[in-house]
């Protein structure tokens, strides 16, 4: 298998879609997608004081050697004050697998301040910036590759992502199947567990601090989360799912009509 790095894009985000998620937001933010060379310094120490209050087993070294590692970075910015209240970090590869080529975006460090969770600004940003690479790869697969620890990061794919997996309703197809132990195994040589479909990190590993993003009795009746639960029970260790989903061109469009029934379901 064969992963090259792929060029520089610059966009602007505008919301076509927004991920399911707790309607519990107190204050509302604002999504950027900007180079990571273009962040700045101090940029660079607010996104770190932001992620050392979620995680443990880290420091700035190796909080930055990721950072620079990708391509670009979804800034999230109150809206009022443009402070930065989270992040999520990006890296574009290119990818051959047999025969295949496929377009993939991998996406690193993700945390917005409690304050904010719930808003729906990163989930829209991020989905918006796989159409367009879509739209400028008509022919040629694009797939997200997402690694979870949480089970919100989980249901953001599942809940969005027509083609997702691993998932509850039926096993993994070979093809796909084959691009993850190909951008997996690569990607985390040391850790990466086929026949597990986890990234099975050190004991001392990056992981949530205790009662952040915590699975409850009632959060276990929905069948996705008990399925993230099944499939990584050690996540609260640092331990990853690894995750493939599909974007395609008409994602956009099914997203518009469900939008419409469930206002149709409200009234």
């Amino acid at each position: 298998m064969h992963i090259e790095r792929s060029s520089e894009i610059k966009i602007e985000p505008k919301p076509f879609v927004a991920a399911r998620s707790e309607k519990r937001a107190l204050r509302k933010v604002e999504a950027t997608i900007v180079a990571v060379e273009e962040i700045t310094p101090i940029e660079q120490e607010r996104m770190y004081a932001i992620f050392s209050k979620y995680y443990i087993n880290h420091n700035r070294n190796t909080f930055l050697d990721d950072l620079y590692e990708k391509d670009h970075v979804i800034m999230l910015r109150d809206k009022e004050n443009k402070t930065i209240q989270g992040f999520s970090t990006l890296l574009k590869v290119s990818i051959k697998s047999g025969r295949s080529h496929v377009t993939g975006i991998f996406s690193g460090d993700t945390v917005l301040e409690k304050e904010y969770w719930g808003n729906k600004a990163l989930g829209v940003a991020f989905l918006r910036y796989l159409w367009i690479e879509k739209i400028k790869n008509p022919f040629r697969p694009v797939f997200w590759f997402l690694i979870s620890k949480g089970y919100k990061t989980y249901l953001l794919m599942a809940n969005n992502f027509q083609t997702h997996f691993p998932r509850f309703e039926m096993a993994t197809p070979p093809r796909y199947q084959k691009i993850m132990d190909s951008f997996y195994s690569k990607k985390f040589p040391q850790y990466y567990r086929p026949e597990k479909g986890l990234i099975e990190f050190e004991s001392h590993s990056c992981s949530l601090k205790e009662k952040v993003a915590e699975i409850s009795l009632d959060l276990l009746k929905n069948q996705r989360v008990q399925f993230f639960t099944k499939m990584n029970p050690h996540w609260d260790r640092g331990f990853e799912l690894a995750c493939l989903s599909e974007m395609t061109i008409l994602m956009p469009l099914k997203y518009f009509f469900k939008k419409i029934l469930i206002q149709k379901r409200k009234k």
